[in-house]
């Protein structure tokens, strides 16, 4: 974790009822519901916080990778690795340059003597899928399956392939392609599947009972080299597996279930791709949702690029003299500028447009500097942080005596600290967001148990945190965390995240994979939302 710099004193915060004209609190057909927690005299709040008595939880979805124990997707392609080039009969690399391809990523020769092959399911998890999938694909061309699956029958444009029992990837391999009409268009289905149907069903009923889905890792945003709109992933190419979701395509889901989507913006990005992102936005999200818009993730945090960026460009422009508050100034600067052009685009409807300004969760001066700035009071509809717990038990100080622990021993610590220094924190940003009048929420949150600062490889941490994740216990602090949440007056609390395996580097899906359907998190949250 980054080192806390002491607090210093920011500027207060000007009068609430000094700033803007109050906006309008915005009414949702699909029942989101805001109740404003503002001091007196402050504006009507906009967004979908808390009702009174009721719990609010969004998502975060975990990355699409085509290592993904999650597939999203009816067309399964759209999780698969890119193309890679080999040499028949050599051994696998990452290194050969690709042949030239279509706009939508698909090869338009393949090189004598090569192939080009793709992942197409890499994960041993796969319960969930039939053991028969259909491959379709326009154009001509040879495709051949090996390692985890094999072909069953063809016809043109059609194959039928079998996954085999065992855990080796899926892999097509590309052996020809037409020059005239090169091969593209693969889609990977269920069965028959479903062509119609974006989003397996299963993916989808997930997800479903969530206020706001947040788009962090879909849109690849941690260390973004995204600066222009020409650089977005585009709908069309061949996988969404690297490099970002489309937009369109995160749109879709949220238009398909009626929930919220929270996007959180390139750093990079400049005005004109800030610009087009919220006039695509307003023109094909459903109209009654509103939109949760976040300039990045996590600036405060100098483990990315963002915060580094941020400080190099707070220095630059003289915001202080300090390269963590000047970051924390430039971040709350261009967030006001991102949420200014958002609110022109939505024009008559800028009351949809949700800003959220996020500050590092066990530092409020870090809330109190990003609050504070400038025009922020002008924009900022939502405060965010995240309020994990466990985090500082695998850092390099504390991790040689944790691994050592028993389960109980770890569990002991866990819930202390839930119902001690975790709820602190929560109880003092709460307090914070209540002076400034800024409803507070959180943006990711959730158990922290994970070996860094070095401590990463130590197997026997791993092993203990990835028994505690599965623990039924751990389901319980979340229900008490998410008690002193709520009971602090919070908000929205987007969980962090839907489904991935447990590993060195954190067991952080609310499941493993998607037959996991008793996962100690994963059962707490449905319990909360069937609350």
């Amino acid at each position: 974790m980054l080192t806390v710099f002491p607090k210093e004193q920011a500027a207060s915060a000007r009068r609430w009822n000094d700033r803007m004209e109050r906006r309008s609190l915005l009414k949702l057909a699909t029942g989101l519901i805001a109740a404003s927690v503002c001091a007196p005299g402050a504006r009507a709040q906009k967004g979908a916080i808390v009702a009174a008595g009721g719990q609010r939880l969004g998502m975060n979805l975990a990355p699409v990778t085509y290592w993904s124990t999650e597939h999203p997707f009816s067309n399964l392609a759209l999780s698969a690795s890119p193309w890679r080039l080999q040499e028949i009969n050599g051994p696998f690399r990452w290194d050969l340059e690709l042949p030239p391809s279509t706009a939508d990523g698909y090869p338009l020769l393949v090189p004598a003597g090569h192939l080009l092959e793709t992942f197409l399911i890499f994960t041993p998890r796969r319960e969930h899928l039939p053991d028969t999938l259909t491959v379709t694909y326009e154009g001509r061309g040879l495709i051949e399956y090996v390692a985890g699956g094999e072909l069953v029958s063809r016809e043109p444009g059609r194959d039928i392939i079998r996954i085999l029992p065992t855990n080796g990837a899926v892999i097509a391999r590309l052996m020809s392609t037409s020059t005239d009409t090169p091969l593209r268009d693969v889609r990977v289905l269920d069965g028959e599947g479903d062509a119609s149907e974006r989003f397996r069903p299963a993916f989808l009923d997930r997800l479903s009972s969530m206020s706001v889905l947040r788009f962090m890792d879909w849109m690849d945003t941690n260390n973004s080299k995204v600066s222009k709109w020409e650089q977005r992933p585009a709908a069309d190419r061949y996988s969404q597996a690297e490099g970002g979701v489309a937009i369109e395509i995160m749109v879709e889901l949220c238009n398909r279930l009626a929930i919220a989507p929270w996007f959180t913006l390139p750093h990079l990005a400049d005005d004109d791709y800030v610009r087009r992102f919220a006039e695509l936005v307003k023109g094909s999200l459903r109209p009654e949702l509103p939109v949760y818009v976040e300039y990045s993730n996590e600036v405060w945090n100098w483990l990315f690029e963002q915060s580094q960026y941020a400080g190099r460009e707070g220095m630059r422009l003289g915001l202080s003299g300090n390269v963590y508050e000047a970051g924390l100034r430039f971040y709350s600067q261009r967030s006001s500028e991102v949420m200014a052009i958002w609110e022109d685009v939505f024009g008559a409807d800028r009351e949809r447009v949700i800003g959220v300004y996020a500050a590092h969760g066990v530092n409020a001066w870090s809330s109190e500097v990003v609050l504070s700035w400038k025009d922020a009071m002008k924009h900022a509809d939502l405060l965010a942080i995240a309020p994990y717990f466990g985090g500082g038990m695998g850092n390099r100080d504390n991790a040689p005596t944790v691994a050592q622990w028993s389960l109980d021993k770890l569990f002991e610590a866990l819930e202390a600290e839930v119902d001690g220094e975790n709820r602190d924190v929560i109880q003092r940003q709460a307090e914070l967001a209540k002076r400034l009048g800024v409803p507070l929420v959180a943006y990711e949150g959730g158990q922290h148990l994970v070996g860094n600062s070095g401590t990463a490889a130590d197997e026997t941490l791993h092993r203990l945190f990835a028994e505690a994740n599965r623990d039924p216990r751990m389901g319980e602090l979340y229900r008490r965390h998410m008690d002193h949440w709520r009971d602090a007056g919070g908000g929205i609390y987007a969980l962090f995240h839907s489904m991935s395996q447990n590993s060195q580097w954190g067991c952080w899906g609310l499941m493993e994979y998607e037959s996991d359907l008793n996962a100690p998190k994963w059962h707490a949250v449905r319990q909360m939302l069937n609350a």
